[in-house]
């Protein structure tokens, strides 16, 4: 992939902050089925104090009865809970989410219909009382505790009111009017508080997700700034001195390694300038920095395309390579200026042809950087004094330099 390419896309803005509805719901949904079967488990209170009152109670046994069906469809929500945790598709978790609601119709109707057993004895006995109040406490709480998912809470609660209000009509006679009262004002109450909860739960959700867009965004234009500083902005290669950093850390990092430089100085480019203006040169040295990593994927020296290669300053490109000796190095040298030399382009001159002279070294382990560049800089001059377009290599010292005739 091209450099270039990579830059214009770094460089782009981050996308602005937005938090929809269903992304709410989504996580409000995940929330919910993380921390539901515990709620669940925390039936067994309940359930265990109502089971304790059955023998003080006139109709125990359908009291008992009652609480088993309760339990059974408080069981079966928490295995939905299970199932919809594990629905892979759109369409799976509309289903058991429909019938997680059904179910929670049931136990809000199961709920209301405890109080059957214990309604025509409830101003004679403690123990009536007793399972009255642990009713009401229970769908009160466990009204708040699904209050997040509206259609479930509005199905638990019309269970409850649908099983309740005829209860109370029907011993009106025995228990009197409050308790009506009670019951019908009980309904909209419990509406209203988990809607309020409903409202804060998913306020700190946007808030939530708005902090982690934020936070990604922040990521974003850190890694883009980060980026910008490393790069040329017309080749998107490195930049000098990030190139400086990237050798030295390759360097320390992995000595005993070969490493050789190549630096590639376009021929008569300040003529091509001259003669075709600054926008054929900068195309020319795009197309440059595209030929070279074209070519420099073999010797990737960071896992990346664009490998070690930069922008030395003006029409000058260097390359580190890894793993590579002086001769691997002149061959991909070789390559390159061969490259370059075929390069077209449709918005060009007919007459432009694109030349480079590289200079090839040795970056010797314990060597200073600057020195092999300079190595590299002396294989390169020789190589235009030789006539231009073609590649030098340098070894320790001038006896040991050669020319590659294109």
């Amino acid at each position: 992939m091209l450099a270039t390419a990579r830059s214009i896309r770094a460089a782009q803005p981050a996308p602005s902050i937005c938090v929809t509805e269903a992304d709410i719901d989504k996580l409000s949904r995940r929330n919910f089925l993380d921390h539901i079967p515990l709620s669940n488990v925390t039936n067994v209170v309940p359930f265990t104090l109502i089971a304790l009152c059955c023998s003080y109670v006139a109709q125990g046994t359908l009291l008992a009865a009652l609480l088993a069906l309760n339990a059974a469809a408080v069981f079966g929500m928490y295995l939905i809970s299970r199932r919809l945790r594990k629905a892979t598709s759109l369409a799976q978790s509309t289903f058991w989410w429909r019938v997680y609601e059904v179910t929670s119709f049931a136990s809000g109707v199961l709920w209301a219909a405890t109080m059957l057993p214990v309604v025509a004895t409830l101003g004679q006995d403690i123990a009536s009382m007793f399972v009255c109040v642990i009713i009401i406490v229970s769908v009160a709480v466990t009204s708040m505790v699904v209050a997040s998912q509206w259609r479930t809470v509005l199905s638990f609660l019309a269970g409850v009111m649908l099983c309740l209000i005829p209860q109370t009509v029907a011993y009106l006679a025995v228990i009197g009017p409050i308790p009506l009262v009670a019951t019908i004002g009980l309904g909209p109450a419990l509406v209203g508080l988990a809607h309020a909860i409903r409202k804060q739960e998913r306020l700190m959700i946007r808030t939530q997700l708005e902090n982690q867009q934020l936070a990604e965004s922040l990521s974003e234009a850190l890694a883009v700034a980060e980026f910008l500083a490393s790069r040329d902005s017309l080749t998107g290669l490195y930049n000098r001195r990030a190139f400086e950093e990237l050798a030295l850390g390759i360097s320390a990092d992995e000595p005993g390694t070969p490493l050789s430089l190549i630096l590639l100085d376009l021929d008569h480019f300040k003529s091509i300038n001259d003669r075709h203006g600054h926008g054929i040169g900068d195309s020319v040295l795009k197309e440059t920095a595209r030929q070279i990593e074209s070519i420099v994927g073999p010797f990737d020296v960071v896992g990346r395309g664009d490998g070690a290669v930069a922008r030395w300053g003006g029409e000058e490109f260097i390359l580190l390579l890894r793993d590579a000796t002086l001769e691997q190095a002149a061959h991909l040298a070789e390559n390159l200026r061969q490259g370059l030399a075929a390069l077209r382009d449709p918005h060009w001159p007919e007459d432009l042809v694109v030349t480079g002279s590289l200079g090839v070294a040795r970056w010797h382990e314990g060597m200073p950087l600057h020195l092999a560049i300079g190595l590299a800089d002396t294989a390169m001059y020789e190589a235009k004094k030789a006539g231009r377009n073609r590649v030098s290599l340098s070894g320790e010292g001038p006896d040991v330099e050669t020319a590659v005739m294109a």
